[in-house]
Parts: C-alpha cells; sequence; structure tokens
C-alpha cells in the first residue's frame, strides 16, 4: 500500500509502492525539503514514473499526461526551492548566484 495519496483517478492504479518509492529517491536527490513540499513532488514523479512506463506510443493518454505532469513538476521545483528554508532557518524567497566581470 502506498503512502500518498494520488488523486488522478486514471493513474492512481499504477502508482505502486515500488514506483513511490523511486519517487522518493528521485526527489531526495533533487534537495532537502519540507515533508509537505517532499510529499507534493513525490506525488507528481510517481505519475511521471507510471506514465513513462506504461506509454505505449506517441498519441496515447499515458504520453499526454507525461508531459502535463512533467511541468507541473518543473514549477513545483521551483517552487518548494523558494519555500525550503536555508541553514539559518530563513526562507530563501530568490536564490540569485552573482558574479562579478
Amino acid at each position: 500500500m502506498t503512502v500518498l495519496n494520488y488523486p488522478d483517478a486514471y493513474l492512481a492504479k499504477y502508482c505502486t509502492v515500488d514506483r513511490e518509492t523511486r519517487a522518493f529517491d528521485e526527489v531526495d536527490l533533487l534537495g532537502t525539503f519540507s515533508t509537505a513540499w517532499r510529499n507534493r513532488l513525490a506525488v507528481l514523479k510517481t505519475y511521471i514514473l507510471a506514465c513513462l512506463e506504461n506509454q505505449a506510443d506517441a498519441e496515447d493518454l499515458f504520453t499526454a499526461k507525461l508531459a502535463s505532469y512533467r511541468k507541473e513538476f518543473d514549477s513545483m521545483l521551483a517552487q518548494a526551492r523558494g519555500a525550503t528554508p536555508d541553514e539559518s532557518g530563513n526562507t530563501l524567497i530568490f536564490n540569485v548566484p552573482l558574479e562579478r566581470a
């Protein structure tokens, strides 16, 4: 039984414990996030893995959902990174590297 709730009724049956575990592992490689953000990202990553492993051709529903969930994952990842506290406990709003020319 999976830990997370999967609201996409079509993909929920493809969200297995194995895919969820791999999703958590992949999210953890991207950084340290609060539990809420980690869970949100893991749900989207599980959907992405399910789509990748079940798509049969470039025109099926898995392919359409894959594109949508990848876009949503990228957006959510940016938000999660912006909301993650730094070492001093302050929440970073922007992280822009500055270089001297």
